[in-house]
């Protein structure tokens, strides 16, 4: 925006008030009167500055600033009515009327020269309201993405505030089975839990990470999960990642793994649950299938999916799909996809 800013006072002071004094004969006059014309000109850069840099800007301010600018308004219309005061007649003026004394305002030349002075002066002050306007605009809507964007980051951080202590009680529930049971898997759940400690700890304050990252956290969940299931369990896990480094917001996925476990796990009948991930160029898919046991829907289940979708919508507007639903089948299944903007662009 400073770059346009530039090129519009660039473009005003060197094209399009040379070209507007030039259109009207005053210009002849340059020669006769050069003080008065070369003062006039000045005070139009100085009437195109301060009413773009002083005058528009304070207009959307404090009504002390307002007034401030008003102030300013009525100076610089006494200033522009004593040039149109300054009485100009063409040089050859005498040649063809006589002069009358009495009412000098009646002189052609005269009348010429205030309409000249009060037409560059509103063309000026036209030039400068609309390029200030849009200033103005262009810069009110800045300041409202800007409270829009943090009321967002503040939201997502509270969102994502809710998530880790909400793994972290599931991850810790299921150290507290195996523990409990005197299970040979401990002290390997006590490493898997280690890394998904220092997975949230590390990321508490990232807006993204890695994809190859959340590929890693998933694979310690899923891997801490699975040493509390037994042979009835099917457990799998694929992806295909092109890009390892591309940016995603932590934690996104595990949502749906979690309550894929949470529901889709049985210990004495049949289950599986799998899932798969992949990555084309700026686009993820991600999907879950899992088998379904009746358990009664707790408030943090549905606070998770929400959370999600919320996250989705703040994060990908318009450029993410989310299915989440039980098939005819009795499969249930998340799909989702979502397409992330290239920073280089």
């Amino acid at each position: 925006m400073k770059n346009v800013q530039l090129y519009i006072d660039l473009a005003f002071c060197f094209v399009f008030l040379p070209v507007m004094i030039l259109a009207f004969p005053v210009e002849r006059r340059w020669a006769t009167y050069p003080v008065f014309f070369g003062l006039f000109v000045g005070w139009l850069y100085v009437t195109y500055f301060l009413y773009k840099y002083f005058i528009v800007s304070r207009l959307f301010h404090s009504r002390r600033k307002r007034l401030g600018a008003l102030a300013v308004v009525i100076l610089s219309l006494l200033v522009t009515l004593l040039f149109s005061s300054y009485e100009i007649s063409s040089p050859s003026y005498h040649l063809r009327q006589p002069r009358i004394e009495a009412i000098p305002y009646l002189i052609w030349g005269v009348r010429l020269n205030q309409q000249a002075v009060w037409l560059h002066y509103i063309v000026v002050v036209i030039f400068c309201f609309a390029v200030g306007m849009l200033a103005e605009a262009y810069r009110q809507r800045l300041a409202r993405e800007e409270v829009e964007y943090e009321r967002n980051r503040a939201e997502l951080a509270l969102y994502k505030a809710q998530i880790d202590p909400h793994f972290l009680f599931n991850t810790l529930n299921t150290l507290y089975g195996l523990l409990i049971t005197h299970s040979d898997r401990t002290e390997a759940a006590m490493e898997h839990f280690i890394d998904l400690t220092k997975y949230v700890y590390n990321n508490a304050d990232r807006e993204f990470i890695s994809l190859a990252e959340e590929v890693a956290y998933i694979d310690e969940y899923i891997a801490l999960q699975s040493l509390r299931l037994n042979e009835y369990a099917e457990v799998g896990f694929s992806h295909d990642v092109d890009d390892p480094a591309m940016p995603v917001p932590p934690m996104l996925l595990i949502t749906f793994i979690e309550n894929a476990f949470k529901y889709g796990i049985s210990s004495n009948e049949p289950c599986f649950i799998r899932i798969s991930l992949t990555q084309r160029d700026r686009t993820i898919r991600f999907e879950v299938e899992n088998s379904v046991f009746e358990r009664a829907k707790t408030a943090s289940g549905r606070m998770g999916i929400e959370n999600c979708r919320r996250r989705l919508s703040l994060l990908y507007p318009d450029r993410h799909r989310l299915e989440v639903g039980r098939g005819d089948d009795g499969v249930f299944r998340v799909r989702l996809e979502f397409h992330t903007v290239d920073p280089s662009c």
